[in-house]
């Protein structure tokens, strides 16, 4: 009985292990999509997810990001993309088309360091946060997620 734990256990962890490198072929794809067609990729999910047909820049946004993971599977040593289809988790791309600045990610980590420390966060860093916050939820709903109060900005979810 011994001996199947181990072999379950292997089988396992070969299984998790290859299910990480297909996440991270499907994420690594997304850097050969530019910040407009990532939007659409974003988009075209919100609308698979809510049962409708895909627009004309949707359908080009995924035909992309398929030619994208076909390359990347191709780099990676992989025949084609079968097994990759749904390998990326779209909010992956989320970081890549936040409408905020450089300087408002910095004073957002900043409000999030402030919470983590048990300080008050600066009024320009509280600012920031809320607008990256609202950001992140229109990125959800625009994904076909639910965007609730619980959807705000964490320390492991920021950009």
């Amino acid at each position: 009985m011994r001996n199947l734990h181990q072999r379950i256990e292997a089988l396992e962890r070969k299984r998790t292990a290859a299910r990480k490198d297909r996440q991270l072929i499907a994420k690594n794809a997304l850097v050969f999509l530019w910040r407009p067609e990532l939007e659409q990729l974003i988009s075209a999910h919100g609308a698979e997810r809510e049962g409708r047909d895909l627009s004309e820049a949707e359908s080009a946004a995924k035909q992309a990001y398929t030619q994208a993971l076909t390359g990347e599977c191709r780099r990676a040593g992989y025949p084609s993309i079968k097994g990759f289809e749904g390998a990326l988790d779209i909010r992956e791309a989320f970081p890549c088309v936040l409408r905020v600045s450089d300087k408002e990610l910095q004073l957002t980590k900043g409000a999030l360091i402030a919470a983590q420390e048990g300080r008050t966060a600066t009024q320009d860093e509280s600012a920031a946060l809320q607008k990256c916050n609202a950001e992140w939820i229109r990125l959800l709903r625009l994904a076909g997620f639910p965007a609730s109060a619980g959807d705000d900005v964490q320390e492991d979810s920021a950009p």
